[in-house]
């Protein structure tokens, strides 16, 4: 089987990880690409680089593999002379190579990036934690100054997002923010997009930096660093953002709409969502339709036999293509705003990733399923735009590890020689740690209605850190281009195997 997440401390609910962005390779810039590309075709001219570099800046990416598509089509010849050469929709741009701009009105840095590990803090944000104690566990947020803020950029320009792990923010024009909360408020999402000062330019076009807030609210409050969204774990909150009314169902839409099931994941996957699998594993390419999805998927007992490796073996290297193109799954998953992706682990008895070759045992970084809301997408729609989080459960191992120790030498000291606290010893176990901590906290909490209650101070600590993690959200943005989709960036990043993606929506 595959690893199960954490425990989330607030639920049975188990929470999964998504994929880091920075395990996938970042493409070169498109013009450079596809320089490369002509050259080693024996097309390339100097004058020939000057009107590729023109093509970007002016008409874009689209126009440029259109361009490019019939020099393969004047020059070669046979049956593959008329094929379009296809190239990156997401294209990149150096920090430092933009125009940045600040009114003055705006408010807070251009760019702000999560750190992906958890570390204790002086104090942060809004905060829930006990008075007398201002240590706080968190994912901090730091600044990244333009010079160092490399952007990815939609093929038609009109949105740019971070060339980072977990960015805070995006920029858009304002007609893709308006389409965005349409399609939001259309979907009953709890969330809308809101223009939260500063700007950049790219390729002639003025962007406004976004972030979520609140739909009933027209601005993120000034007190906060970042809106709560819920909790952190990854299916609550793309559930939340596309308008479902339970925390862990959501609907899989098929065929581009026409056929679909709801599924409310487990701990690490859905019955529904295995039969799927095996059933497009048993069928021929192409020979699985809309209804017979829905009918194996409702069947729940058609899993073909060690469902994970059959499933990894029959779609490895594009295998099954034709049929994923025909239900609208793994990399033909296309959600609009207001709907969302998954994808699911399919277990294999050895445990290994047989999508790959040779296949692949992953470890421990095996994770059974991650969902990520779509809240906006470029007006020519070749990019989606995704608002995203998941399970955050480093309390514990950061007060063990970090905290404890800081927490102790302090109460020891305003304790005096008959203090009663005990330095905290490897081979405790988890009993024996929140014994110790309570002891420490009471010690150091100030206020009364709180210390005089055993556990609560620690227990204020925790909420606080898991109302941290809800503001802990990040974008990310996926293209249409080889390799940007969402199911090949997460394929790619090694924390699933043998992976089925699937477009979601609210039931």
């Amino acid at each position: 089987m595959v690893r199960r997440a954490e425990q989330d401390p607030m639920s049975a609910y188990a929470g999964q990880q998504p994929a880091r962005r920075s395990a996938v390779p970042t493409a070169p810039g498109m013009a450079a690409r596809v320089w490369a590309d002509l050259s080693g075709r024996g097309l390339a001219t100097r004058a020939g680089a000057d009107t590729i570099a023109a093509l970007q800046q002016s008409a874009g990416n689209a126009a440029l593999s259109r361009t490019v598509g019939a020099v393969d089509g004047a020059r070669s010849s046979g049956p593959t002379g008329s094929a379009r050469h296809v190239v990156q929709r997401i294209g990149t741009l150096p920090g430092g190579s933009y125009p940045t701009h600040r009114e003055e009105e705006d408010r807070g840095p251009h760019f702000m990036e999560q750190e992906q590990e958890a570390r204790v803090v002086a104090g942060s944000g809004a905060t829930l934690g006990p008075p007398g104690v201002p240590e706080r566990i968190r994912f901090p947020a730091r600044e990244v100054k333009p010079a160092e803020a490399g952007l990815r950029v939609a093929n038609d320009g009109t949105l740019a997002v971070l060339d980072k792990d977990e960015p805070k923010e995006f920029y858009a024009v304002q007609q893709v923010v308006d389409n965005a909360n349409a399609s939001l408020d259309a979907s009953g999402s709890i969330v809308r997009l809101a223009l939260q000062g500063r700007s950049i330019t790219v390729g002639g076009r003025r962007l406004s930096r976004v972030q979520p807030v609140l739909a009933q609210q027209a601005q993120q409050p000034t007190s906060e660093e970042f809106v709560s969204l819920v909790r952190s774990t990854c299916i609550t909150v793309a559930c939340k953002l596309m308008g479902s009314s339970r925390d862990k169902t959501s609907r899989v839409v098929l065929g581009g709409g026409t056929g679909g099931f709801d599924i409310t994941p487990g701990s690490d996957s859905d019955p529904r969502i295995s039969s799927l699998a095996g059933q497009i594993a048993s069928s021929p390419d192409g020979g699985l339709d809309v209804p017979g999805a829905v009918d194996a998927a409702g069947a729940r007992d058609r899993a073909a036999p060690d469902n994970g490796r059959v499933y990894g073996e029959a779609v490895r290297n594009g295998g099954r293509d034709g049929t994923a193109a025909r239900l609208g799954v793994n990399q033909h998953a296309s959600p609009h705003v207001g709907e969302g992706f998954a994808i699911f682990s399919m277990a294999a008895e050895d445990q290994r990733d047989h999508s790959v070759q040779p296949p692949t045992a992953r470890g421990d970084n095996v994770w059974g399923y991650h969902f990520a809301a779509v809240v906006a997408s470029s007006l020519d729609s070749s990019c989606r735009v995704t608002l995203e989080n998941y399970a955050r459960n480093d309390f514990d191992r950061v007060a063990r590890e970090e905290l404890y120790d800081r927490l102790y030498q302090r109460a020891k000291k305003s304790g005096g020689w008959f203090s009663t606290i005990s330095a905290l010893e490897e081979t405790d176990d988890q009993q024996a740690f929140k014994k110790k901590f309570d002891d420490v906290m009471r010690r150091l909490c100030t206020d009364p209605a709180i210390k005089e209650v055993q556990g609560l101070p620690r227990r204020r600590l925790q909420e606080d850190f898991e109302d941290h993690t809800g503001r802990a959200w990040f974008f990310r943005i996926y293209g249409g281009g080889p390799g940007e989709s969402f199911h090949e960036q997460q394929s790619a990043s090694g924390y699933f195997n043998n992976p089925l993606t699937v477009r979601v929506a609210r039931p």
